[in-house]
């Protein structure tokens, strides 16, 4: 009896520790919120989408969720997820867990990419999941960009969308537009253009950027691309009509929907 007692709160402890719902990730008793949403015909191993918003300075992020609604509806067999960044408040006034920092490059550091990889991580295992696909704008696009470097087995297929991929560059651009002196100096943050060689061969990217993009300029996803061609990844590059908030445009998201049919 005291064997059985033990064991159940053992395994209680355990949930208590880790769990998934359909709008929260539990690892380590750390809460990443997500909201979920599923295609009509699934099986018992489908692709699992996950969509990261941007910096939001001045707003509360909820376009990613729209992404991943989106995403779901036009395809079938994938559970399509919009994650909630660490630290971030969004429109329904849910609060992920951690520190959301400053907007000015600070919260692209590994602590937080951690949480996010263990959220995606835990989803995976939850779902059973045969393929993941990571998709990522703006600084959830660095996140990305970042996290399947330093978790190169976690994510097949990645999405990354006006991505400031060499943050020192893309703050110099951002103090010179701004003259916000959050943007000085360095943060001492690792940037994705220098982790390329640490992503697994196996690895899908693809880049979307606007050709108007003021806030991270073309030039920050080309030159990644160009790292990642230099090491041998498997990368293609877009350029879109627009500026920086490009993310739900179609030509993206039927894109992503072919990679899940493939």
């Amino acid at each position: 009896m005291k064997l059985l007692l033990l064991l159940i709160l053992c395994v209680n402890s355990a949930m208590a520790k880790n769990s998934v719902i359909y709008d929260e990730v539990i690892v380590d008793d750390v809460s990443t919120k997500i909201m979920t949403y599923k295609s009509k015909n699934m099986t018992n191993n489908p692709i699992l989408v996950i969509a990261l918003h941007g910096d939001a300075p001045f707003h509360n992020p909820s376009y990613q969720y729209r992404f991943a609604e989106t995403v779901s509806k036009l395809s079938e067999n994938v559970v399509s997820i919009g994650m909630l960044r660490p630290g971030y408040m969004d429109h329904l006034s849910r609060i992920s867990d951690g520190i959301r920092g400053d907007a000015i490059g600070d919260n692209y550091d590994d602590i937080r990419i951690e949480q996010i990889a263990k959220a995606i991580e835990s989803l995976k295992l939850y779902y059973n999941s045969r393929k993941v696909i990571l998709a990522g704008h703006s600084g959830g696009a660095a996140i990305s960009a970042k996290l399947i470097s330093l978790y190169p087995k976690l994510v097949d297929h990645a999405f990354i969308v006006s991505c400031p991929c060499n943050i020192p560059a893309w703050r110099a651009d951002m103090y010179k537009i701004s003259k916000y002196e959050g943007f000085k100096g360095d943060l001492g943050i690792s940037s994705p253009i220098d982790l390329v060689s640490q992503i697994s061969d196996d690895t899908k990217i693809n880049i979307y950027f606007g050709n108007k993009d003021e806030t991270a300029k073309p030039y920050l996803s080309l030159n990644y691309e160009k790292a990642l061609k230099s090491q041998g990844k498997q990368v293609q590059s877009k350029e879109l009509e627009g500026g920086h908030n490009i993310f739900l445009n179609d030509e993206i998201i039927q894109s992503l929907v072919g990679v899940i049919g493939t």
